[in-house]
């Protein structure tokens, strides 16, 4: 253990310092789903929406906590806040120091708006406490412990339904693979999580439209679809006024009686509003950093044998990351946390990918390590994050634009130093041994 921590640990602090100074709350973040999280924490289940109810590991974590030490609920969200903020970047530095040979890349990487404000700074949601959970998830991974990977995967459950996306990544890997065992153990853990989310999820109230969950969620895909990528925004009877519909509808639609879905009888539509898939493109472009076109960069030179030359963390980390990066605008009505899941994909996915195809790129690594700080800060820095209509939006999507066209170039003119495919870096798949064979 001393041997495996001695390196990357001076770095994983130095980074735990850097992003706890950066985003220490000075008053406490109760916005939005924070309170839902503070009153499950307090044992308030019945006034908090199903939806959320079911997130339960969580808020349970602070109460044992609050108990344990003494503390009020929301220093006990604080204490975990930092023990989940310590778990991630130790857990981060030990991969990319196991992975690529230097753990030091955990601040360049993870000193970003993503940790620093989405995640710690909004420390009573449970995406820090999830983000934990993820990296610990692909450590033990890592270090061929499947089943123990698959007991992280329940409570990963019981902290965030999405999870789903993770189990199905997994177990279609496996499937291919002809590793049946784990395709089963894989529906086992999802069914077994869910069930038990919902079991407490019946706890809470119903969501505002009264309408079952299964309604709910089916809907929400293309009601957030319109919003985020076309900049049509509906408008519900029942959220008429509330944070983000406050637009004056042109239109209102009377639903038909068949149509109508709980409380909802109709719904208004409001007039385009472009700034809102602009500020979608820009968190594409700039949340991440230079990440996306670096991404890109490697999988396009490399195609799939990019993925199937990788270990099973590894693809499961880029797979499950794109997934989360390209499906949040179509769940998401805050796209700075949703498309914030994506971070295995850009903070262990990429530089290890990068460090496999070019592997005598030092300088070149550095040079886009800088390039990526300094892209992810901009949209934040000219403040078009939250706010997204003027001027500081469209000069935050040029900037975004400007650097992942930089990246790009950078990419193309130094392509001399970024090999093929090279060997596996563990043979851990039947299915890439036979693609070898050929």
């Amino acid at each position: 253990m001393r041997r495996w921590l001695v390196v990357p640990l001076p770095w994983a602090i130095v980074t735990f310092a850097f992003v706890s100074m950066a985003g220490w709350p000075k008053t406490r973040p109760l916005i939005a789903d924070s309170i839902a999280y503070r009153a499950l924490a307090l044992g308030h289940a019945k006034e908090v929406l199903g939806s959320i109810a079911g997130r339960v590991l969580h808020p349970a974590a602070v109460r044992l906590v609050s108990r344990a030490t003494g503390l009020n609920v929301d220093q006990a969200f604080l204490a975990v806040a930092l023990i989940a903020l310590a778990l991630l970047i130790g857990a981060a530095a030990w991969i990319l120091r196991q992975a690529t040979g230097f753990g030091a890349l955990v601040l360049p990487l993870l000193f970003t708006p993503v940790l620093v404000r989405e995640m710690f700074g909004l420390y009573y949601c449970q995406d820090l406490f999830y983000a934990a959970l993820l990296s610990l998830f692909f450590v033990v991974l890592m270090k061929g412990r499947r089943w123990l990977a698959l007991a992280l995967l329940f409570a990963l459950f019981l902290t965030r339904e999405s999870t789903i996306v993770l189990v199905v990544v997994w177990a279609a890997i496996a499937w291919f693979e002809s590793d049946f065992l784990i395709v089963g153990a894989c529906v086992a853990v999802a069914m077994a999580g869910l069930g038990v989310s919902r079991m407490f999820a019946a706890l809470g109230g119903p969501n505002v439209h009264h309408t079952s969950e299964l309604v709910f969620l089916a809907l929400k895909p293309p009601f957030d679809s319109l919003r985020n990528l076309l900049g049509i925004v509906l408008v519900p009877s029942e959220m008429k006024g509330k944070p983000g519909f406050t637009c004056t509808p042109f239109a209102t639609v009377h639903l038909p009686r068949l149509l109508s879905y709980g409380s909802t009888r109709q719904f208004g539509i409001c007039r385009l509003d472009p700034g809102i898939p602009l500020h979608t493109l820009t968190l594409w472009l700039s949340l991440f950093g230079i990440g996306p076109a670096v991404l890109w960069t490697l999988l396009r030179r490399n195609g799939r044998r990019a993925l199937i030359a990788s270990p099973l963390w590894l693809r499961l980390a880029a797979i499950y990351g794109l997934l989360a990066f390209f499906i949040a605008p179509a769940v998401s009505f805050w796209l700075e946390r949703d498309i914030g899941y994506s971070w295995p994909a850009f903070w262990l996915a990429t530089p290890v990918l990068f460090k496999m195809f070019c592997p005598s790129a030092s300088g070149l690594a550095a040079a886009l390590l800088l390039e990526n700080l300094a892209a992810c800060w901009i949209p934040y820095a000219l403040g078009a994050i939250p706010n997204h209509h003027g001027l500081s939006s469209v000069a935050a999507l040029c900037a975004a634009l400007a650097m992942q066209a930089m990246a790009l170039w950078t990419l193309r003119d130094k392509a001399a130093m970024c090999g093929r495919v090279p060997q596996p870096l563990v043979d851990d798949g039947p299915l890439r041994r036979r693609l070898a064979a050929r």
